[in-house]
């Protein structure tokens, strides 16, 4: 028996930015199958002097816990290297991955969560 896998969204990225600031647009899936190829993009940018960074997740549609190890090893990296990373504009569900992962308060990101408003 052959078990035969195919992704619907690969992970797409585009990177602008310049010299110490990135901007990395990612479209896709961010999961166990694509998050080594995030890491290596990321990697590429901290060589090349990248320490603000902003991740724009408006067209993630997905993100699994490997995904969100790959982000957290980048906030660690800019942060040491005294910069910073912004998550940018996440889908309900990949908030939703966030807030269950406790990171709402440890990540930079905007917009941040609207408040619920009290039921009159």
């Amino acid at each position: 028996m052959v078990l035969d896998v195919r992704r619907s969204a690969p992970l797409h990225t585009e990177i602008r930015g310049s010299k110490s600031h990135a901007l990395v647009i990612l479209s896709g899936e961010l999961d166990v199958s694509t998050a080594g190829q995030l890491y290596e993009e990321l990697a590429t940018l901290s060589r090349e002097g990248a320490i603000h960074v902003a991740l724009d997740l408006t067209d993630l549609e997905l993100i699994d816990s490997t995904g969100i190890s790959v982000v957290i090893a980048e906030h660690k990296r800019t942060a040491s290297a005294g910069g910073e990373l912004i998550i940018l504009n996440p889908h309900r569900n990949a908030r939703r991955v966030f807030e269950v992962a406790g990171l709402m308060d440890v990540l930079d990101i905007l917009p941040p969560s609207r408040p619920v408003e009290d039921a009159p």
